[in-house]
């Protein structure tokens, strides 16, 4: 069954309410929500992306985002009524002040989590396993961490399931965002590009974006976004005036918690239901 929306928390889905296998979702916004534990279920798994940074500026100097990073824990101990928090890392804007993305985490960010791109480093993550984000070049913006390798750097593929890193052109013309990275277990890794090309997303996550113009035209629009979930913001080119400021934003972390008998990351039936 499709993820299907959820009562009583922002941003977040669930399906099942008894021991049966079950699963709930937070992506659809960012900041604080909280999964109250369905009756009979006495342990989960948890996947958690970081949101990706954005491009710090509006010229080829400031550089592309990184890619966040993706951590998943297993066996849980939950008990039923119990309400958690989750949390859901915001992407990185510059428009509003902030070039970094936020921390994505269960219970709390030492439980499982997946770390923040910020300026100059890809995001970390606690858990059994993960990846780190992508470092981003001054053009192309980093993939988002995989479930058993790193996010691909500017031009580079990712790992692990991982995002790729978007492609760099040139300090005129900017670059492309970073692929996000799935939630539904791991998958086949992103590839990376060139010629400013987005970085393809990895584990079925979205790839990166080129813009409303296309690297033949110049960079510095604001909407290189980075790939759903965790990718790094594209880079910007040196003509600041040619339309907006540039800030390409991160993309959006996530959290998504899975139980049942025979589910557990990185991918034993972690697939959506």
């Amino acid at each position: 069954m499709a993820l299907t929306a959820k009562s009583g928390g922002t941003g977040g889905s669930s399906s099942s309410s008894s021991s049966s296998a079950g699963q709930a979702f937070y992506g659809t916004g960012d900041g604080r929500s909280y999964w109250t534990c369905p009756p009979g279920v006495t342990s989960v798994c948890v996947v958690a992306i970081g949101g990706g940074s954005a491009s710090k500026g509006s010229t080829w100097s400031n550089y592309a985002g990184c890619g966040g990073g993706l951590g998943w824990k297993n066996n849980i101990a939950v008990s039923a009524g119990t309400v958690y928090d989750v949390e859901v890392g915001r992407g990185g804007n510059g428009e509003s002040g902030d070039y970094n993305g936020t921390d994505s985490w269960f219970i709390n960010a030492t439980t499982v989590k997946g770390g923040r791109g910020h300026s100059g480093s890809g995001g970390n993550y606690v858990g059994d396993g993960g990846g780190t984000g992508g470092v981003s070049g001054q053009y192309g913006g980093g993939g988002a961490g995989g479930y058993t390798g790193n996010g691909g750097g500017e031009n580079a593929s990712g790992a692990g399931g991982g995002g790729g890193g978007g492609g760099s052109y040139s300090s005129t013309h900017g670059g492309a965002s970073g692929g996000g990275v799935g939630p539904f277990g791991q998958g086949p890794s992103g590839v990376g590009a060139s010629n400013g090309s987005p970085g393809q997303g990895g584990s079925g996550g979205e790839s990166g974006h080129i813009g409303e113009n296309a690297w033949w035209s110049y960079g510095s629009f604001g909407d290189r976004q980075g790939g759903l979930y965790g990718g790094g913001g594209g880079g910007t080119g040196s003509n600041a005036t040619n339309g907006g400021s540039g800030m390409n934003r991160g993309g959006r972390g996530c959290v998504r918690i899975i139980w049942g008998a025979n589910r557990s990351f990185p991918s034993t039936g972690t697939g959506d239901m």
